[in-house]
């Protein structure tokens, strides 16, 4: 057999001998390398595109980004975040939050927030909500009633609560102050350095500070009902989201915001079942635990540095105190900064919900309906670029 084995290697040997041995050259081999990192980066690509089809945002451990060698315009530092305010905020939003967010319409952030800046907040509001209290309950009279003018005509506390006995309201659900951020410096800063991570919920490049609200629920307050916040907003636009943040703690019993799940990809309530037919309310928006069964979730007990946050169509309520201490809360909400403002915003006879007009009524009288628009008093706050 040893006659086969020289016939073998001759046959293999012999195309090199008669053409001569042709190295790969350097170019080749730089060519073969460009295409498997070329290969390597579509997939990546793939995978890419595909996380962003379903609206979420990587990110990634231990990767600094690379900075931009263009010179950004810097702003006057009383605009910019101070790097504390940064440090003790979390400066992002897994794809776990991103995922149950898109999904179900809500989610949770554990420890999220430093309780020490938590603690200068309710310093800061528990004195401004104070100095507020009669506003807070002229808001309830003007809702109750329908009627500023009567609200305005109260003098006192007691003037509002004998106005609402009138129409046999007893409990109220809670005491709200709107926008504290324009005068309390530590709520700015926080509703600034939150506003990146509402950028990659809504999976918008710039988002708009809406406004705050401080929530006050006393240990005698009754249940805040289901409702959507969107309803009570001047937007036309499904992209809304709110930061509730307890600034107390809230224990499994206590008042904590239920979410109905997916409610806020649910149009066929709204749809099938208006608010109001013929002037009463469809009996479905009454079943709602029986329309979402199981899917009717809380996430209590909640420690301050926790927060939740909803989309703007999520159902969502709160149940009575029965708590010895109050619960207050803070709600942080931001839109989209290319949403525009419905044509029926100020009609108070409208579809919307005229609960929150307070809030925006200052400023919403001078911004043209269906037209992009920029507005001190709902400013721009991502890409940090436009925070003014």
């Amino acid at each position: 057999m040893w006659w086969l084995t020289i016939t073998w290697t001759i046959a293999l040997i012999y195309p090199i001998l008669t053409t001569g041995f042709q190295p790969i050259s350097s170019s080749q081999y730089t060519i073969r390398w460009n295409s498997q990192v070329a290969c390597r980066g579509k997939a990546r690509d793939d995978v890419d595109s595909i996380v962003s089809s379903l609206g979420l945002a990587q990110v990634e451990k231990g990767k600094k980004k690379k900075q931009s060698q263009t010179k950004t315009k810097k702003k006057p530092s009383s605009t910019l975040l101070s790097e504390e305010s940064k440090s003790m905020v979390g400066s992002k939003v897994g794809l776990r939050t991103q995922l149950d967010y898109s999904r179900n319409g809500h989610a949770v952030l554990r420890d999220h927030i430093d309780p020490k800046l938590l603690k200068d907040v309710r310093t800061a509001v528990m004195g401004h909500a104070q100095m507020e209290e009669i506003k807070s309950w002229r808001q309830k009279v003007q809702v109750a009633l329908d009627s500023p003018e009567i609200a305005a005509s109260c003098k006192t506390i007691e003037d509002c609560q004998e106005q609402l006995e009138s129409l046999g309201i007893v409990d109220i659900p809670f005491l709200q102050y709107f926008n504290t951020w324009r005068t309390l410096p530590v709520v700015k800063e926080l509703a600034y350095a939150l506003a990146e991570s509402a950028s990659i919920l809504l999976d918008v490049p710039k988002v708009r500070l809406y406004q705050d609200s401080i929530f006050w629920k006393r240990s005698v307050d009754g249940p805040t009902p289901w409702h959507v916040d969107s309803k009570m907003a001047p937007f036309d636009t499904s992209h809304f989201v709110t930061f509730w943040i307890p600034l107390t703690p809230v224990p499994s019993s206590g008042t904590g915001l239920m979410f109905c799940s997916k409610s806020h990809a649910d149009f066929a309530l709204p749809y099938w079942n208006p608010v109001s037919v013929s002037g009463k309310e469809s009996s479905e928006w009454d079943r709602l635990e029986h329309r979402y069964p199981e899917k009717i979730i809380d996430y209590m007990p909640m420690k301050v540095g926790d927060l939740t946050v909803h989309s703007g169509w999520t159902l969502h309520c709160a149940g009575a105190s029965d708590q010895t201490s109050d619960r207050i809360a803070l709600a942080i909400s931001f839109v989209d900064a290319n949403a525009e403002i419905r044509p029926d915003a100020l009609d108070t006879t409208g579809k919307g919900d005229n609960e929150d007009l307070n809030g925006y009524l200052e400023w919403a009288t001078s911004v043209k309906p269906r037209s992009k628009f920029e507005h001190p008093m709902v400013p721009i706050v991502w890409p940090r670029s436009w925070s003014v």
